[in-house]
């Protein structure tokens, strides 16, 4: 049986990585305009001409943050391997967990770019690229769901309905305090799976 190696983290990749969870949290605590370079570096005890190496502006340092968020977010092997077998409740299960709350402090940091995003330039791209990238792969699980290789204007518009739940329950518990959960599970499925969303029209009254 052979060992395979993990290769070590290099010293400027683990500092890299100290710097965005520090800048992670301090956003998180004070937000994206009250958190400045100088309160990085000293936070992160990492001088700051080094830190201008590492990252050239705190745009790049939220730019790293958001593509490793979105790697752990958006788990593409997983759909890639769900798709390429045909496996509709692994499609199904992709789609219910991308649409799952992580933790308050991601919830915030989302709310934090998307803020910015309004005013900033470059996290307004940021943004938008997150969200292109996650509406192509959301589309392309509709998709898959109906068995079709090529991606429809009506995927695309269940993958919009699908962001706006997610992105809507993040907003909702955040300024409410409110736990939508159920409803937002509730309005997945009806996406999902017709004969859900014929059971809960019924439940609730509603006509169509």
């Amino acid at each position: 049986m052979s060992i395979v190696e993990c290769q070590p983290v290099s010293r400027a990749e683990a500092r890299r990585d100290h710097i965005k969870g520090v800048a992670r949290r301090l956003f998180v605590e004070h937000g994206f305009h009250a958190t400045g370079i100088a309160l990085i570096a000293k936070e992160s005890g990492v001088g700051v001409q080094q830190l201008y190496r590492d990252f050239q502006a705190k745009e790049d340092i939220v730019a790293a943050i958001v593509e490793a968020d979105c790697k752990q977010f958006a788990d593409l092997t997983t759909l890639n391997t769900a798709l390429s077998e045909n496996d509709r409740a692994g499609i199904v299960n992709w789609l219910t967990s991308a649409n799952c709350r992580k933790d308050e402090d991601s919830d915030r940091l989302f709310l934090e770019i998307a803020s910015e995003a309004c005013r900033n330039p470059r996290i307004n791209v940021i943004f938008n690229d997150i969200r292109e990238m996650m509406s192509d792969n959301i589309s392309r699980a509709f998709a898959g769901l109906q068995s079709s290789e090529t991606v429809r204007d009506e995927h695309r518009v269940l993958a919009e309905a699908f962001m706006i739940i997610s992105v809507g329950s993040v907003f909702t518990h955040a300024l409410h305090g409110s736990d939508v959960r159920i409803a937002s599970e509730r309005l997945v499925n009806c996406l999902i799976d017709k004969d859900v969303c014929r059971e809960f029209s019924d439940h609730v009254g509603i006509d169509g």
